[in-house]
């Protein structure tokens, strides 16, 4: 017995060797110069070893090593062979490569067609495909975000021509509101939490896990029918180049807002700081109760029915109207994690988490809420007031969203599952003098 646990404990041993040494790679996109297309089957060895490996469908490259300095020599028919010197590999980190672009060799040759996704994610590639691209399309890549340092696809998206965004969240293209444009995921439809609103809230996105974003400005065949203004997809990354793990914390102060004593709330759930109700709003009646009415059950409040009838009563918040209290600041946090593992020969898994909350607070004093309406008489034209509401109100507006992808790679095809989970709740109190001149 004591024999078979040491031989099971240096099994153990060599396999956690072996997948320590695993954790250096050098990795990096070959890309033709001409074009900007990636290359797939591109051959890539470790100088003086016959270690390497080719390019997949991305154009990209994994070479597990062990820590040390390298050369490596990129050759592929037709194309001028690229040598890279001094590349240093430390123990237990990737080594990213970036783009490495190769030209075409002079030689004549039959003619050979390359077919491949196009890369998307520099400002090379944004440029090229506006220039190619039949429609009329703008946007930002990953490559941007790194430069500028936004957070999330709200402030990203504030960079682009003819885009504007209200309220750090809803996008404006072509200066027509939100309700004109779509949001997609990856391509697929993303119904946006407000009913008045067509696009989804932007800011719900960090930009570490996004590949680039496109706006569509005009119409093709490919896009959802449903837009006036602008189609905007949104691209996730399937393969981070390198392990990512993020925490971001945010504080918002506005004096007339935050930390108002003022502001007026009411008591709700005791998970609405979530966005969401625990079942105290609900009503305490069950879609199949007969509910009796009140004249029904006078001088008889002690039968089945009045019993239950005040038993439903009873279950009523008794609170009827808001309170003053102080407000907090707003409050915003993030989290994601990101990485690729090589599973197999040719076989890559990558995947992505990330969640956001925020938590922001509104106090208006002597709010206006006001009906208008034309006279009855034909030569009066100038409206008037039919019903004024003049008061103060807050509103405590609570956003979390959640989400997880994850995508497998072969030599020939490539598989991917994003999953998103958004929820959104407002919860409004206010007190207000009511004025009916109807």
């Amino acid at each position: 017995m004591r024999v078979l646990k040491q031989i099971v404990a240096v099994v153990i041993t060599l396999f956690s060797v072996q997948l320590l040494a695993q954790d250096s790679f050098i990795r990096g996109t070959i890309i033709e110069e001409e074009t900007g297309m990636p290359l797939i089957g591109v051959s890539v060895v470790i100088d003086g070893t016959t270690t390497g490996s080719a390019t997949d469908l991305d154009g990209k490259f994994n070479i597990p090593v062990e820590a040390g300095t390298y050369g490596i020599t990129v050759s592929f028919i037709s194309f001028t062979k690229l040598q890279v010197k001094d590349i240093i590999v430390k123990e237990g980190e990737p080594t990213l490569l970036g783009e490495l672009f190769l030209k075409s060799a002079s030689e004549q040759l039959e003619e050979f067609v390359v077919t491949a996704k196009a890369v998307t994610n520099t400002e090379a590639a944004m440029v090229t495909m506006k220039k190619k691209s039949a429609s009329l399309i703008d946007g930002i890549s990953a490559a941007s975000f790194k430069k500028v340092g936004d957070s999330d696809a709200a402030g990203a998206m504030a960079r682009v021509t003819g885009v504007s965004v209200q309220g750090g969240k809803y996008v404006y293209v072509r200066g027509l509101g939100d309700r004109y444009t779509k949001t997609t995921l990856n391509g697929v439809d993303v119904p946006g939490l407000d009913p008045d609103r067509n696009t989804v809230q932007m800011d719900i996105f960090p930009t570490n896990v996004i590949n680039n974003i496109v706006v569509s400005k005009s119409f093709t065949a490919d896009l959802p029918a449903d837009f006036t203004g602008g189609a905007v997809d949104i691209e996730l990354k399937d393969f981070p180049e390198q392990k990512t793990a993020t925490i971001g914390i945010g504080f918002g102060y506005n004096p007339s807002m935050n930390l108002n004593s003022n502001y007026i709330t009411y008591g709700g759930s005791s998970t609405d700081f979530l966005g969401f109700d625990n079942g105290k709003r609900e009503i305490p009646t069950d879609g199949n109760t007969d509910v009796a009415l009140r004249g029904d059950i006078i001088g008889q409040e002690n039968s089945a029915k009045g019993q239950e009838f005040q038993r439903i009563l009873r279950d009523f918040d008794p609170q009827m109207r808001g309170y003053r209290a102080n407000s907090g600041l707003n409050t915003s946090l993030s989290a994601s994690f990101a990485n690729q593992k090589s599973i197999s020969k040719g076989r890559t898994l990558g995947f992505i988490v990330g969640a956001s909350y925020k938590n922001d607070y509104e106090y208006y004093e002597d709010a206006e809420f006001n009906l208008y309406a034309k006279p009855n008489q034909k030569d009066e034209t100038e409206l008037i007031a039919r019903s004024k509401q003049v008061g103060d109100f807050g509103v405590n507006n609570v956003l979390l969203g959640a989400m997880a992808g994850v995508a497998l790679k072969s030599e020939s095809s490539k598989y991917r599952l994003n999953i998103l989970h958004l929820q959104n709740g407002e919860k409004k109190a206010g007190e207000f003098d009511f004025m009916n001149n109807n």
